[in-house]
């Protein structure tokens, strides 16, 4: 059994004097409303057994902070889901009194994007976002960061410098783990198909790069991998990339979706029969029954609950340090679902 976490556990991590989180136990003096609200949020952050204690010190709420997160299309449904776990996470923290503003664009348009992000800049304290990394939305993260708006990057990074944080899972790993799984559940070899959601998308390049670098190195022979256009993160657009796929290589052996159009796919290759190893990324309710009915063999998938918890934690870590917090990167374990334990 892990050890209890004691008071100078959380001194240690709220940086404050074991005294400090005596006076705030106890009350029996006053400390400053923003000090127990910040002990009272790594408490919750830690697991401290006795938060329910601190929360009762508080005298007043925590400051009014409007959170803008961009995510992609709400009529996905992973990011209709997203943006209710995030609303909940925004809704449950103490050590603010935080306001949640969405902003979904329709389309990856670099330009589009960028502009969602300044909007969101004009009335948001910090600003979590998925977006391809592209210049023009770059310079729109530099803009924000010069504004004293912080903006933090989650599931798929960006190469401004300027951006305060990542939460996200290591998409390195991911790649060559679907790698592995393929050279095992396809001993015999044959063609793998690639399909990119978007390749500006940083998740999706690290994904598909060490799924490459694993299919090299590894001791069997007879793999070879066919490039197929991007779905750009469509169901609809994967049915007709996917159908293409089948039509030129009939013989594909397997099929690694990096990005969106997990749903389409398996539309199109259907269940059961003789059609090709299909794994994707994107985890929801709809490719969660169509694993359990074998359209789809397995599932690496990103944390989403998870994700959402640290990503609004995260911002509140960001606004609480202002410019002295160090960029902050929070990497979660991917999920490694079958039709047998989903």
């Amino acid at each position: 059994m892990p050890a209890r976490i004691t008071i100078a556990d959380l001194a240690r991590e709220a940086r404050v004097s074991v005294s400090t989180i005596d006076r705030i136990l106890s009350g029996r003096s006053r400390v400053k409303p923003a000090t127990v609200n910040h002990v009272l949020a790594t408490a919750e952050r830690i697991g401290f057994h006795a938060v329910g204690s601190i929360r009762s010190r508080r005298e007043e709420p925590g400051p009014a902070k409007t959170f803008g997160f961009l995510l992609n299309d709400s009529a996905r449904h992973f990011y209709d889901v997203m943006s209710r776990r995030i609303a909940r996470e925004v809704a449950t923290q103490t050590s603010v009194d935080g306001k949640a503003i969405f902003s979904h664009v329709t389309d990856l348009d670099p330009a589009r994007t960028a502009e969602a992000l300044l909007a969101l800049g004009e009335t948001c304290d910090a600003i979590a976002a998925v977006c391809i990394d592209h210049p023009r939305i770059n310079r729109a993260v530099d803009e924000l960061a010069e504004r004293g708006v912080p903006v933090v990057t989650m599931l798929s990074d960006i190469s401004s410098p300027q951006r305060r944080g990542f939460v996200g899972s290591n998409d390195w790993q991911l790649g060559r783990s679907a790698g592995w799984f393929v050279t095992r559940l396809c001993p015999q070899g044959g063609k793998i198909g690639l399909v990119p959601g978007n390749p500006r998308y940083m998740c999706q390049q690290s994904l598909a790069a060490s799924f490459r670098s694993f299919i090299a190195e590894s001791a069997q022979d007879g793999f070879g991998i066919v490039e197929a256009a991007p779905t750009e993160e469509s169901d609809a657009r994967a049915i007709e990339v996917v159908t293409q796929l089948m039509q030129t290589h009939p013989d594909v052996t397997a099929i690694l979706m990096l990005g969106g159009g997990l749903e389409g796919a398996a539309k199109v290759l259907g269940q059961g029969g003789k059609r090709p190893l299909l794994i994707g990324t994107e985890l929801t309710e709809h490719t969660r029954a169509m694993l359990t009915d074998g359209g789809i063999d397995m599932i690496l998938a990103h944390p989403a609950t998870e994700v959402a918890r640290e990503v609004v934690q995260t911002l509140v870590r960001v606004l609480e340090g202002g410019e002295r917090t160090a960029h902050l990167q929070k990497i979660m374990p991917f999920q490694v679902l079958i039709g047998e334990n989903c």
